[in-house]
């Protein structure tokens, strides 16, 4: 008996398949190779807009915008963006109990800090909330600034808004969501204008040269994750740089990084340091 394919999917061709791989890959450091059934998924409507039969008449249509709406549709389409509030608690904590203590007593009076792979904003505004907590009475006296990159304009878009469901906030202290949080009347709850003031949001794709600037603090959490090593160390070593010397940097809980290959100084599972100058 032949087998009858009931997926309402166009399938990929090898061919195809390999072109996107590669094509993500090399463009965004994310790794497809074993996302088959999840691009065929995430790109039908795609095909279904234009009226496209295969894969190959949308990779000509990409080929023939490399510069244009249409690929950031494609990424938009392609990159996964999930994430909610208080996710990973622990390094919040680490944030309000240690880093912002060290600070203060090193009399600085300003902070800079990089959410890279935002996604929809819930990890940028958590930092801004936690540096609030830290800061107390003194907050007025700091210049707070929390840069936020993802290279999903749609994930951008919802994160500016600063729009959430109840859902999004099951894990948010109630002491938060009380101070920093307003309930709508759709029953929603916006972000206070007083968190969302510290956050500037932009697109940015780790894989092109980083801004000439240094943070106190990088978070790059669950972004890497998508990445093949050889990438996720080039990030490293790019982060590092960006890094003020006794800055730190946050991974993601089920990311590591290889001691060997890296010069940050190990502080604890998914908590790293840039040394100290004598």
């Amino acid at each position: 008996m032949d087998y009858i394919d009931t997926s309402p999917f166009v399938r990929l061709t090898d061919s195809e398949f390999d072109y996107f791989v590669q094509f993500v890959r090399n463009r965004y450091g994310i790794d497809l190779s074993q996302k088959r059934r999840l691009i065929e998924a995430r790109l039908a409507g795609e095909l279904k807009t234009y009226g496209f039969t295969s894969y190959d008449q949308y990779i000509a249509l990409l080929k023939a915008n490399p510069s244009s709406d249409k690929i950031e549709n494609f990424i938009n389409k392609i990159t996964t963006n999930y994430s909610y509030f208080n996710r990973e608690m622990e390094h919040y904590d680490y944030l309000i109990n240690t880093v912002i203590p060290a600070f203060t007593q090193a009399k600085k009076s300003s902070i800079k800090i990089w959410s890279a792979g935002c996604s929809t904003g819930e990890e940028p505004y958590n930092i801004a909330m936690a540096i609030d907590t830290a800061l107390g009475m003194k907050r007025s006296l700091w210049n707070v600034s929390v840069t936020a990159t993802d290279v999903s304009t749609r994930a951008l878009a919802a994160a500016k808004k600063g729009e959430y469901p109840e859902g999004e906030l099951k894990d948010m202290p109630e002491a938060w969501r009380n101070s920093y949080m307003t309930k709508l009347p759709n029953g929603n709850y916006q972000v206070k204008e007083s968190i969302q003031r510290a956050v500037t949001f932009s697109q940015f794709n780790l894989m092109d040269p980083f801004p000439q600037k240094q943070y106190d603090v990088i978070f790059c959490r669950n972004v890497m994750i998508y990445f093949k090593q050889p990438t996720s160390q080039e990030v490293i070593k790019k982060f590092f740089q960006s890094t003020i010397a006794g800055g730190y940097l946050f991974i993601g809980h089920s990311e590591t990084i290889s001691r060997l290959d890296n010069q940050y100084t190990y502080i604890r599972p998914s908590i790293y340091q840039k040394a100290k100058k004598p």
